[in-house]
């Protein structure tokens, strides 16, 4: 089967590195293949910024969209796949076909499976199964003009008890993680109590403590949430978090690691991860107090101090540095 090559392309005049994008690529693959599909989808839209990411692994980055619920996203790789004959056609028909029953588009739903049926030859085990896709779609969308109702199903609720600050403290950070991860499936307006919690303790990993975070926000909460994390405290509605948070300075803080490394791909590819992980922990909050060049500089600094590099200049932002790496779980 013929792949698409991963070709270089420049982003802003910046040049990226193989090393850095391949790696992207394979812990995206890595990902999926856990069922992390959030951290999945983080890779490969940071990959797709910089090449042109082949057929398999874009049918692996829709399916990560779906998960997500991105599906619009999802949709236009699909149409674009779908367009220019994809090798793995018959792979981006049935996602496509999903896509458009979770968005409800009923009626090109039966559009595209009546066209497909007509202009290709698909074995009959899988018109079977376009017939009873098509079939469920019909069903589906009588039942919304019945109901008017246009709203998804129902969630299943979480379950409180393992979400009970109490329990919750005593597992694994990979325990905790995937439970928040799946909660995000879920209906937890029963357990907003319970994760508000989780939020504001500090004995959790910072990490942890983001991600409750972004939980409480994907549900639309609007009440204050106390947080505290490497001496910085504030209170923040989920919903609405700061606008000006590390994650949102991520970019510019790369540009210029990426300018002072171009010749150094091991310790660019290193360092941009580490600013990508640190700038997770420390949501909502940043790099307070210093320009993104500052940031930038003390990150190159801190990897040549891993590599054995000698430095006798240490500084507060070092030492922030260091604090946020050591309180990461590994």
């Amino acid at each position: 089967m013929k792949k698409k090559k991963h070709n270089l392309q420049t982003n802003e005049n910046l040049i990226v590195f193989p090393g850095m994008v391949e790696t992207l690529i394979s812990d995206g693959l890595a990902f999926a293949e856990e069922n992390n599909y959030m951290k999945a989808a983080a890779c490969f839209d940071e990959a797709k910024k910089y090449v042109e990411l082949d057929d398999i692994i874009l049918s692996v980055y829709v399916l990560t969209l779906l998960e997500t619920r991105r599906a619009i996203e999802a949709k236009e790789i699909c149409e674009g796949l779908l367009e220019e004959k994809s090798p793995v056609f018959e792979q981006i028909v049935e996602l496509y076909l999903t896509i458009l029953l979770d968005l409800k588009e009923y009626g090109e739903l039966n559009r595209v499976i009546n066209r497909i049926l007509k202009e290709y030859n698909f074995s009959e085990e899988r018109k079977i199964n376009f017939h009873q896709l098509r079939d469920l779609s019909n069903r589906l969308s009588n039942e919304t003009n019945i109901l008017e109702e246009e709203d998804e199903a129902p969630l299943d609720p979480i379950e409180k008890d393992k979400l009970e600050l109490k329990s919750f403290t005593q597992l694994s950070f990979t325990e905790q993680e995937q439970i928040l991860q799946q909660a995000f499936y879920k209906n937890i307006l029963q357990a907003i109590p319970e994760i508000k919690a989780i939020t504001e303790c500090t004995d959790i990993s910072p990490t942890v403590q983001t991600l409750a975070l972004l939980l409480l926000g994907s549900a639309g909460v609007t009440e204050e949430v106390s947080i505290s994390k490497f001496g910085l405290s504030q209170k923040v509605i989920p919903s609405s978090p700061p606008p000006h948070t590390g994650v949102d300075r991520m970019e510019e803080i790369n540009q210029h690691i990426q300018e002072y490394l171009q010749k150094d791909p091991t310790k660019l590819m290193l360092t941009t991860e580490l600013v990508h992980r640190h700038a997770y922990a420390l949501f909502p909050f940043d790099w307070q107090g210093y320009k993104d060049e500052e940031i930038a500089t003390a990150y190159i600094q801190f990897v040549q101090i891993m590599f054995g590099e000698e430095n006798l200049n240490t500084n507060p932002l070092l030492d922030f540095i260091q604090t946020v790496e050591s309180s990461i779980e590994k």
